[in-house]
């Protein structure tokens, strides 16, 4: 049994100087009409029994509860907001006046707060390059001529390129409602191309890549109840695969994030490894989608295409379906450890 973690602190119930011990709870918290459990960590006083909040633990249980809440409904997260704004350039100040809301809102959004309904899908049409264009086009009094005119540039360049690619697999790929073949999660299509960009540091069999996606994703809705990409895993004979895989590996061969090199074997059967010289945004993922990443990369680091492909075909998730069917995350639960 492991020793509770003790402190010592005055207490400001009974006013003396005591022994706190870091008590951790399951706790149901109320967010807009829905419960949400969270852990808390509390001190409880070893002489009157109080129990207060940890000041130097730094987890506000709200700010938890308000995350889950919005993985369950496919909201912003603030860190997407922040990263979004300083991408353009632009001052919480600013985005607030072309958007039309208040820069304290905008502050409070970055910060944790949660966005109501009307804000976020004002945010989100913002974040397309074509609808943020028409704000900045239209905006007064927010830019200098010279800052408007070289953030209208980007948007038209950005506003072009979203019409291609990347928006017909979100349109077409991504546009799935939430359901037990994507792991109740909209397909994130930037953590996608940063997972792949993760796994190809070193050069990697197209074969072993689709595997080690398959298996981060997995595992991670395994152990989160969540997967880190939301996208969908098909049963090919050489094992699952992101359906629709070479859809999304031309996006970034088109773009150049990707490089691949063909290799003729004996047997006349053409290898395809895929290259990367550009470095995944880690910046994107959480604790636990990095964490996941990297223990799938170490605990196949050995494992050639063949190797991998065979394992995979152990999987239930792999043996109960047939070649072109989608895998369900509750397989999740029975993954080989």
């Amino acid at each position: 049994m492991a020793t509770p973690k003790v402190t010592r602190q005055m207490c400001s119930r009974c006013e003396k100087e005591a022994e706190f011990e870091v008590l951790s709870k399951r706790e149901t918290l109320n967010v807009r009409n829905e419960p949400i459990e969270v852990e808390v960590e509390y001190l409880q006083c070893g002489e009157c029994g109080d129990e207060v909040l940890d000041p130097t633990h730094g987890d506000d249980p709200f700010v938890k509860a308000y995350e889950e809440y919005r993985k369950r409904h496919g909201l912003l997260m603030p860190g997407e907001i922040a990263k979004w704004r300083k991408s353009l350039g632009l001052t919480q100040g600013e985005l607030a006046k072309v958007i039309g809301i208040g820069t304290a809102t905008i502050s409070r959004y970055e910060n944790g707060s949660l966005q109501d309904e009307a804000h976020e899908k004002l945010l989100r049409m913002a974040m397309q390059p074509a609808g943020l264009l028409h704000l900045v086009e239209k905006s007064e009094d927010v830019f200098t001529p010279d800052q408007k005119a070289r953030l209208v540039r980007a948007l038209r360049d950005g506003s072009a390129e979203s019409c291609t690619f990347d928006n017909a697999i979100q349109w077409n790929l991504g546009d799935y409602p939430p359901d037990e073949f994507n792991g109740y999660k909209k397909l994130d299509l930037a953590k996608f191309y940063n997972m792949v960009l993760f796994f190809c540091r070193n050069g990697i069999w197209k074969t072993k890549l689709n595997k080690l996606l398959f298996y981060a994703d997995f595992k991670h809705f395994k152990e989160y109840a969540v997967p880190i990409t939301g996208a969908r895993y098909a049963h090919i004979p050489f094992g699952p695969v992101p359906d629709n895989y070479e859809i999304y590996f031309a996006s970034l061969l088109t773009r150049g994030a990707l490089q691949v090199q063909e290799e003729l074997f004996s047997d006349g059967h053409v290898g395809e490894k895929l290259k990367t010289e550009q470095r995944p945004d880690i910046s994107i993922f959480s604790a636990s989608e990095l964490r996941i990443m990297a223990s799938v990369a170490e605990r196949f680091e050995a494992f050639g295409a063949k190797e991998i492909a065979e394992y995979s075909h152990q999987e239930a998730g792999y043996r109960d379906t047939e070649n072109g069917e989608l895998i369900s995350y509750a397989y999740a639960a029975k993954l080989r450890d």
